[in-house]
């Protein structure tokens, strides 16, 4: 069993900062399955990459996990009058939330990978979002259509509040995606995560999102939760 090398400070800030949103969770100081997909933040150094910045262990939602990553570019940059940055060579790190959903052992998903597309209006002084949609492949089962209900988007699409969190969320979240999800082989501690929620990457102070999009995702993983849970008998091997 393994622990992290290191947690990213920011792991703490933004813990606090969602407890004040409604979602309450401790750091995990064990290394998880999902954390295998990356290294620790602390071994990128000076390198171009993506590493793991730690996991927040969520209490009492439909979200059982969530992780930060974070990916870093270094960039020479020229002098260019009235710029921030100066010449050199400096770091550019932009992060992610993923958001995991645990199943029992005994399920097993369908090739599950959806994302949105999102229609923006632009406006003089506050743009907003038109429309959406979840493109991809929407079924949790690998039965012919029509046998079962087994499409996730036509849930997602059917809950009117998540509808409306979405509209008014997407302006910033732009992109997120569900789909299934394997661990790799790993000695880490199973978490049993068969779902992941990702948005986009963003600058570090986009990470600390508000209550309304807390809600959006606690309300997609919810749907997802209890879609797969209906389908039990056909996802159950």
């Amino acid at each position: 069993m393994s622990i992290l090398l290191r947690i990213e400070p920011e792991l703490e800030s933004l813990r606090v900062h969602l407890k004040k949103h409604g979602l309450d969770s401790s750091i995990s100081e064990q290394r998880l399955d999902f954390e295998a997909d990356y290294v620790d933040t602390i071994f990128l150094g000076t390198n171009d990459g993506i590493g793991n910045a730690g996991t927040l262990k969520v209490k009492n939602s439909p979200i059982d996990y969530i992780q930060v990553i974070k990916k870093q570019e270094l960039t020479k940059c020229d002098y260019v009058m009235g710029s921030h940055v100066g010449m050199g060579v400096h770091k550019h790190s932009w992060w992610k939330l993923r958001f995991f959903l645990s199943f029992p052992q005994t399920i097993q998903i369908g090739p599950l990978d959806i994302g949105t597309i999102t229609t923006i209006k632009k406006g003089l002084f506050h743009s907003q979002v038109e429309e959406f949609m979840w493109n991809g492949y929407q079924k949790l089962t690998t039965l012919p259509p029509g046998l079962v209900r087994d499409n996730v988007a036509d849930a997602l699409y059917e809950d009117q509040k998540l509808r409306v969190l979405m509209t008014k969320c997407l302006l910033k979240e732009r992109t997120i995606t569900v789909s299934r999800y394997s661990p790799r082989e790993t000695k880490n501690i199973a978490t049993n995560s068969k779902v992941v929620i990702e948005s986009q990457w963003k600058f570090l102070k986009d990470t600390y999102i508000d209550s309304d999009t807390v809600e959006m995702y606690e309300k997609i993983a919810d749907i997802v939760k209890n879609k797969i849970d209906e389908l039990r008998y056909h996802l159950t091997y």
